[in-house]
């Protein structure tokens, strides 16, 4: 029942109770009870025993009382359960004073009711006074206000702020707490304000308004725009206003939810700014970036991509990555990339083949990874491209030299051992035999000493072609160096053949050869060994072919030999000369000689390289090349090599105590017997601190075969020499087997380039190209560049022009001994460096 209607309602109850007590006989009595039961209030008669005398329709049906008559003369407490009720009705009977309305909340018919109760007091006879109970239903009132607080607290605990608006007279009506908050201004304040007073910018309130009319007229009546507030303290807030249009007691309204968007405007500056940092340096990165689609297609390049394939971006961006990518390396990829796909790896380096717009195809290294939405999907892939083409080519021209001889192009010795090593491999499985014929030129030596190298190579040139010119396909012709060659024919099947093999390069290296208008003859001496009859390893068949062709020169040269066990005579001098080796440490017959090293852009002499030799009594001095390797098979390089250290490091602490001008490094090589079979770690540390010799000053060269037959060894022990302050050098860089991969890991501070190289820098476009690739290499490396065996000033222009480092040789100086390199360092005060004399 509205609020209205129980105020009237209350009234009539008042004036119903003066007619019952002005009531003098029945008849008013009963007039007065047909009144009661006829109002839409809920009304009853009780006694003052609280007994009900009469009850009307309308409280029946609040209590749920089926039938009036029946309750008469009950107790009112079986009715209404209620405390509070029957205290207030006694208290009524004590007082006989009406008290004020009331609330009860009652259980009627399983659910909860809240009722508002009148009373008043009713005298019916002189000593009894009668009770006039009024009821109504407030539940749904009650409830109302409920839900109004609820909502009020829900409106008040929003992290927006909520504006009720008159949109006639653009006045908020209402706002919450929040809004109250965010604005500065108390909530008396804002309800005399309207969205104009906050101060939107120029221009922006007529837009406001034309928003506003917009939404009321839609069809949902909803909206949004953003805009600015200005708080009471006169900061600006940049807000999201989400609009609703609603109508009540015919006036026009809006509730606008209002939204702080400051830190998401920050935020979206923040991206905005990193957007354009991550695009200037995607376009100007030095390696080519790209966004693959899954399907392969390019979705965003940069502009080192776009330089490397030769397309531009629009052409590939219209293109997917197979279109370019060799045919060979399709596969590959797109098996990578379901890899990648399945989660099996995140990112993948490789490298691959693209075809550039001229038709050409360049060697790139590429990375990929896999970016992923939030739920896994996979979006595209992130790729970076670097052009390795140059690499490529200097590593293959490295591969080729390392495996090739360089005057000739024929296979060297690393690549003869492993054709070698299969050739006897598939000859065990098929019972077949190898030949193997070491073949050595007749008087070459003559040729180069009364002509020059330059006609010795021409004819080596020559030489090697023939010989390959005479084999059958898988055959095998190299060189071991000077002007020996190697032959290797598999699978024979009789030794008749052979023989005829034999006569036919003697045959081909007879025939007349003109070379600077001189006409020549050539011959030569070959040994021949058979597998598995003469050995059943390349070192051993190597070696006795070497014994049969030192036989073929005993017989007069020009002929060949096959091998026999009885030539043994040339063992026997190697043994005389490895047991003179063994007492040459005892009775000190070794001697260090000093040949310095020049940095070539100053002139100054920046080191010296120890060089071993023999002063055997009777016999003169004896080169290294004719007893180091006896010394390294008869496991003598060990204390040689240490003797060699020790008096190197002895040395250069004298030079140093003494305030010499001394060289700053002194290098010494290191055997691979040393390198591999010796704690050179301890034995190096050991030297030093005896010798007080600084590991700085110290430099220890090493050939590419020691450190590439057990890569990961050396690796750590290199690591450990450099660790102590060492310098590391590759010694006679590109006659060896070499990998760059390799390479990279080890901390090499320097690479000498081999002699063999340098001699026709000036002369031979090969040995210059290959001169210019190892400092290159070096150089992308961070290495150190020193060049072997300069022996002219053409030479020293040369390297100074591709910026080589640093130079030794013959046009410095020869190897000396210390007193001598002395005297050098205090002649060569002078700025350049004249040629030394003698040969």
């Amino acid at each position: 029942m509205p609020v209205c209607q129980r105020s009237v309602c209350m009234k009539r109850v008042d004036a119903i109770a003066a007619e019952i007590a002005q009531a003098g006989d029945l008849h008013l009595q009963r007039h007065a009870e047909q009144i009661i039961a006829s109002m839409p209030s809920g009304l009853m008669l009780v006694d003052s025993g609280l007994r009900v005398l009469s009850i009307n329709l309308a409280m029946c049906e609040l209590l749920s009382i089926g039938d009036a008559a029946a309750v008469v003369g009950m107790p009112l407490h079986s009715l209404l359960d209620s405390d509070v009720l029957g205290l207030r009705l006694k208290q009524t009977l004590q007082s006989m004073q009406s008290p004020d309305d009331f609330t009860v909340t009652q259980r009627v018919s399983g659910n909860y009711r809240h009722l508002e109760f009148k009373i008043c007091t009713v005298p019916a006879a002189p000593a009894e006074t009668v009770l006039l109970v009024m009821a109504h239903d407030i539940t749904d009132h009650i409830r109302s206000q409920e839900e109004l607080k609820r909502f009020r607290l829900a409106l008040d605990s929003s992290i927006d702020a909520v504006y009720l608006i008159d949109a006639e007279q653009l006045r908020f009506v209402d706002v919450n707490e929040t809004a109250i908050a965010t604005l500065g201004y108390s909530y008396r304040e804002l309800l005399q304000l309207g969205p104009q007073d906050l101060k939107p910018d120029p221009g922006e309130l007529e837009k406001i308004q034309h928003r506003f009319a917009e939404v009321i007229r839609s069809k949902h009546k909803t909206g949004m725009f953003e805009t600015v507030h200005q708080r009471k303290d006169g900061a600006r807030l940049p807000v999201e206003v989400y609009l609703r249009a609603i109508r009540s007691e015919r006036r026009q309204f809006l509730v606008a939810v209002v939204r702080d968007i400051t830190e998401r405007v920050k935020a979206e500056t923040v991206l905005r700014e990193s957007e354009e940092r991550f695009r200037v340096a995607f376009n100007q990165a030095a390696v080519g970036l790209a966004h693959v689609a899954p399907d392969g297609r390019w979705l965003m390049v940069n502009n080192k991509l776009c330089e490397i394939v030769g397309y531009s971006r629009n052409e590939l961006l219209n293109m997917a990555f197979q279109d370019i990518t060799h045919p060979d390396d399709v596969v590959t990829d797109w098996a990578i990339a379901r890899r990648m796909t399945a989660c099996e790896i995140d990112e993948k380096t490789r490298e691959k083949r693209y075809r550039h717009k001229n038709g050409y195809y360049i060697w790139v290294n590429l990375t990929s990874s896999m970016v992923r939405s939030e739920d896994g999907t996979p979006k595209y892939y992130s790729t970076v491209v670097e052009d390795i083409s140059r690499r490529k080519q200097i590593e293959e021209e490295l591969l080729h030299l390392a495996n090739h001889d360089a005057l000739t192009s024929l296979p060297n010795r690393s690549l003869l051992l492993d054709r070698l090593s299969q050739a006897l491999v598939f000859a065990g499985r098929s019972a077949s035999q190898v030949a193997v014929m070491l073949i050595d030129l007749d008087r070459f030596k003559n040729i180069n000493d009364s002509f020059g190298h330059e006609a010795g190579d021409k004819f080596i040139m020559e030489i090697g072609r023939r010989l390959a010119a005479s084999v059958r396909a898988g055959d095998t012709v190299a060189r071991l160096g000077g002007d020996e060659f190697v032959l290797i024919r598999p699978d024979v099947a009789q030794g008749d053949a052979v023989v005829i093999l034999a006569q036919q390069i003697q045959e081909a290296l007879g025939r007349p050869l003109t070379i600077q208008g001189h006409e020549f003859f050539p011959s030569g001496s070959i040994g021949i060994s058979m597998y598995p009859k003469d050995g059943e390893d390349s070192q051993t068949l190597l070696k006795n072919a070497d014994t049969a062709m030192y036989r073929a020169k005993d017989a007069g040269r020009n002929n060949f030999q096959f091998y026999a066990h009885d030539m043994n005579s040339r063992a026997l001098d190697r043994l005389k000369l490895e047991s003179g080796l063994r007492r040459a440490l005892e009775r000190d017959e070794f001697v260090v000689h000093y040949q310095p090293q020049m940095e070539i852009a100053s002139g100054e002499i920046i080191g010296a390289e120890a060089l071993l030799r023999w002063q055997a009594p009777g016999q003169g001095m004896i080169f290294p090349g004719d007893f180091i390797s006896i010394a390294e098979e008869a496991g003598l390089i060990v204390p040689m090599g240490e003797w060699v250290l020790r008096t190197a490091c002895t040395q250069k602490k004298a030079w140093h105590d003494a305030g010499m001008r001394a060289p700053m490094k002194i290098a010494v090589n290191l055997s691979a017997r040393q390198f591999k079979h010796q704690d050179i770690v301890k034995v190096v540390s050991r030297v030093l601190e005896q010798t007080g010799c600084r590991p700085e000053w110290l430099e220890l060269e090493i050939t590419e075969s020691v450190v590439m037959d057990n890569p990961e060894a050396a690796a750590r022990t290199l690591q450990k020499l450099s660790d102590m302050g060492v310098h590391l050098s590759i010694d006679d860089f590109g006659t060896g087997y070499s990998s760059l991969n390799y390479l990279k890991r080890f901390p090499i501070n320097s690479l000498k380039i081999d002699r063999s190289f340098v001699r026709d820098i000036t002369t031979d476009v090969d040995d210059a190209a290959i001169a210019r690739a190892v400092i290159a290499l070096a150089h992308s490396l961070k290495m150190t560049v020193i060049a072997e065996g300069v022996e002219s000033a053409e030479q020293l222009s040369f390297l100074r022009e591709q910026q080589c480092d640093q130079m030794q040789g013959y046009y410095l100086s020869r190897p000396v001994p210390a007193p001598e390199l002395e005297k050098l360092l205090n002649a060569t005060s002078q700025k350049s460096i004249k040629p030394a004399s003698g040969d």
